[in-house]
Protein backbone atom coordinates (compact mmCIF):
# COMPACT_ATOMS: atom_id res chain seq x y z
CA UNK A 1 0.00 0.00 0.00
CA UNK A 2 2.90 2.40 1.03
CA UNK A 3 4.49 1.90 -2.55
CA UNK A 4 0.97 2.15 -4.24
CA UNK A 5 1.06 5.80 -2.32
CA UNK A 6 3.89 6.46 -3.12
CA UNK A 7 3.54 5.68 -6.99
CA UNK A 8 0.56 8.04 -6.63
CA UNK A 9 3.10 10.89 -5.30
CA UNK A 10 5.12 10.61 -8.29
CA UNK A 11 2.98 10.49 -10.98
CA UNK A 12 0.32 13.09 -9.64
CA UNK A 13 1.90 16.36 -11.00
CA UNK A 14 3.13 15.00 -14.23
CA UNK A 15 -0.57 14.22 -14.62
CA UNK A 16 -2.33 17.31 -13.06
CA UNK A 17 0.09 19.56 -16.10
CA UNK A 18 -0.96 17.26 -18.76
CA UNK A 19 -4.64 17.82 -18.08
CA UNK A 20 -3.91 21.69 -17.22
CA UNK A 21 -2.47 21.42 -20.44
CA UNK A 22 -4.95 19.92 -22.26
CA UNK A 23 -7.81 21.97 -20.72
CA UNK A 24 -5.92 25.21 -21.48
CA UNK A 25 -4.52 24.43 -24.75
CA UNK A 26 -5.94 27.18 -26.79
CA UNK A 27 -4.91 29.80 -24.12
CA UNK A 28 -1.50 28.65 -24.07
CA UNK A 29 -1.54 28.69 -27.96
CA UNK A 30 -2.24 32.41 -27.96
CA UNK A 31 0.34 32.77 -24.98
CA UNK A 32 3.14 31.30 -26.51
CA UNK A 33 2.09 33.25 -29.90
CA UNK A 34 2.78 36.43 -28.07
CA UNK A 35 5.80 34.95 -26.15
CA UNK A 36 8.77 37.24 -27.88
CA UNK A 37 11.82 36.50 -26.05
CA UNK A 38 12.94 33.83 -23.36
CA UNK A 39 15.26 35.20 -20.93
CA UNK A 40 17.95 32.70 -19.70
CA UNK A 41 20.84 32.42 -17.18
CA UNK A 42 22.76 31.22 -20.34
CA UNK A 43 22.59 34.56 -21.89
CA UNK A 44 24.96 35.71 -18.46
CA UNK A 45 27.15 32.95 -18.72
CA UNK A 46 27.96 33.51 -22.57
CA UNK A 47 28.58 36.96 -21.60
CA UNK A 48 30.97 36.35 -19.16
CA UNK A 49 32.37 33.99 -21.05
CA UNK A 50 33.39 36.07 -23.93
CA UNK A 51 34.34 38.81 -21.28
CA UNK A 52 36.72 35.97 -19.91
CA UNK A 53 38.01 35.67 -23.51
CA UNK A 54 39.06 38.65 -24.43
CA UNK A 55 40.46 39.36 -20.94
CA UNK A 56 42.68 36.51 -21.77
CA UNK A 57 43.66 38.04 -25.14
CA UNK A 58 43.95 41.69 -23.11
CA UNK A 59 46.64 39.80 -20.65
CA UNK A 60 48.93 38.25 -23.06
CA UNK A 61 49.40 41.69 -24.52
CA UNK A 62 49.27 43.83 -21.69
CA UNK A 63 49.84 47.67 -22.18
CA UNK A 64 50.98 50.75 -19.69
CA UNK A 65 48.33 52.44 -17.63
CA UNK A 66 48.44 56.21 -18.02
CA UNK A 67 47.58 58.94 -15.47
CA UNK A 68 44.50 59.60 -16.95
CA UNK A 69 43.64 56.31 -16.88
CA UNK A 70 43.13 56.35 -13.17
CA UNK A 71 40.91 59.00 -13.37
CA UNK A 72 38.83 57.97 -16.13
CA UNK A 73 38.15 54.23 -14.31
CA UNK A 74 37.08 55.98 -11.29
CA UNK A 75 34.47 58.05 -12.72
CA UNK A 76 33.26 55.02 -14.85
CA UNK A 77 32.84 53.06 -12.24
CA UNK A 78 30.99 55.76 -10.62
CA UNK A 79 28.63 55.76 -13.87
CA UNK A 80 28.27 51.90 -13.61
CA UNK A 81 27.32 52.13 -9.96
CA UNK A 82 24.22 54.36 -11.27
CA UNK A 83 24.06 52.93 -14.58
CA UNK A 84 25.47 49.44 -16.11
CA UNK A 85 24.26 50.37 -19.72
CA UNK A 86 25.33 53.56 -19.86
CA UNK A 87 28.82 52.98 -18.62
CA UNK A 88 29.20 50.09 -21.60
CA UNK A 89 28.27 52.37 -23.77
CA UNK A 90 30.58 55.71 -22.44
CA UNK A 91 33.25 52.65 -22.25
CA UNK A 92 32.91 51.83 -26.03
CA UNK A 93 32.55 55.40 -27.19
CA UNK A 94 36.51 55.46 -25.53
CA UNK A 95 37.37 52.53 -27.66
CA UNK A 96 36.48 54.23 -30.85
CA UNK A 97 37.73 57.79 -30.02
CA UNK A 98 40.99 55.91 -29.53
CA UNK A 99 41.07 53.87 -32.97
CA UNK A 100 39.74 57.22 -35.02
CA UNK A 101 42.74 59.59 -33.25
CA UNK A 102 45.05 56.96 -34.11
CA UNK A 103 44.19 56.42 -37.63
CA UNK A 104 44.29 60.21 -37.62
CA UNK A 105 47.57 59.86 -36.41
CA UNK A 106 48.73 57.60 -39.44
CA UNK A 107 46.76 59.60 -41.79
CA UNK A 108 44.05 57.45 -42.20
CA UNK A 109 40.03 59.19 -41.76
CA UNK A 110 36.51 57.73 -42.19
CA UNK A 111 34.25 59.36 -44.51
CA UNK A 112 31.31 57.67 -42.63
CA UNK A 113 31.07 56.22 -39.39
CA UNK A 114 29.17 52.91 -38.63
CA UNK A 115 30.71 49.22 -37.15
CA UNK A 116 31.44 47.83 -40.37
CA UNK A 117 33.61 51.17 -41.10
CA UNK A 118 35.29 50.98 -38.49
CA UNK A 119 36.28 47.71 -39.04
CA UNK A 120 37.58 48.58 -42.37
CA UNK A 121 39.28 52.07 -41.14
CA UNK A 122 41.07 49.68 -38.01
CA UNK A 123 42.43 47.24 -41.06
CA UNK A 124 43.59 50.12 -43.30
CA UNK A 125 45.78 51.29 -40.14
CA UNK A 126 49.63 49.49 -39.94
CA UNK A 127 49.88 49.29 -36.21
CA UNK A 128 46.89 47.55 -35.83
CA UNK A 129 47.39 44.07 -36.16
CA UNK A 130 44.56 41.18 -36.25
CA UNK A 131 44.55 40.36 -32.09
CA UNK A 132 43.71 44.13 -32.21
CA UNK A 133 41.29 44.40 -34.47
CA UNK A 134 39.60 41.00 -33.12
CA UNK A 135 39.63 42.34 -29.22
CA UNK A 136 38.10 45.50 -30.49
CA UNK A 137 35.40 43.36 -32.69
CA UNK A 138 34.58 40.99 -29.69
CA UNK A 139 34.22 44.52 -27.24
CA UNK A 140 31.99 45.98 -29.66
CA UNK A 141 30.01 42.62 -29.43
CA UNK A 142 30.08 42.87 -25.86
CA UNK A 143 28.54 46.14 -26.01
CA UNK A 144 25.67 44.98 -28.61
CA UNK A 145 24.39 42.46 -26.20
CA UNK A 146 23.85 44.73 -23.18
CA UNK A 147 23.18 48.35 -25.09
CA UNK A 148 20.13 45.92 -27.43
CA UNK A 149 18.84 44.12 -23.97
CA UNK A 150 20.25 40.65 -25.00
CA UNK A 151 21.37 40.67 -21.08
CA UNK A 152 19.00 41.46 -18.91
CA UNK A 153 20.67 40.67 -15.87
CA UNK A 154 23.39 42.30 -16.59
CA UNK A 155 24.88 44.18 -13.48
CA UNK A 156 27.55 46.34 -11.96
CA UNK A 157 30.25 44.07 -11.68
CA UNK A 158 30.14 42.96 -15.34
CA UNK A 159 29.95 46.82 -16.25
CA UNK A 160 32.87 47.55 -14.01
CA UNK A 161 34.77 43.96 -15.60
CA UNK A 162 33.72 45.94 -19.12
CA UNK A 163 35.41 49.04 -18.47
CA UNK A 164 38.55 47.57 -16.91
CA UNK A 165 38.84 45.57 -20.07
CA UNK A 166 37.84 48.84 -22.35
CA UNK A 167 40.58 50.90 -19.99
CA UNK A 168 43.51 48.32 -21.11
CA UNK A 169 42.50 48.32 -24.51
CA UNK A 170 42.28 52.12 -25.12
CA UNK A 171 45.75 52.40 -23.55
CA UNK A 172 47.03 49.47 -26.05
CA UNK A 173 45.97 51.65 -28.74
CA UNK A 174 46.98 55.12 -27.50
CA UNK A 175 50.40 53.19 -27.31
CA UNK A 176 50.82 51.66 -30.29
Amino acid sequence: MESFIKILEIISWPFVVGLGMLLFKNDLSSVLKRLTRVETSAAKMMFKEEMIEVERQISENPAPESEESGNWLTEMKTIAKINPRAAIIEAWTSIEIACIEIGMVHGSTMKRFSPKALETFLHEIPEFDNDMIKRVKDLRRLRNRVTHGLDADFDYIDAEKYIELADKTVNTIKSS
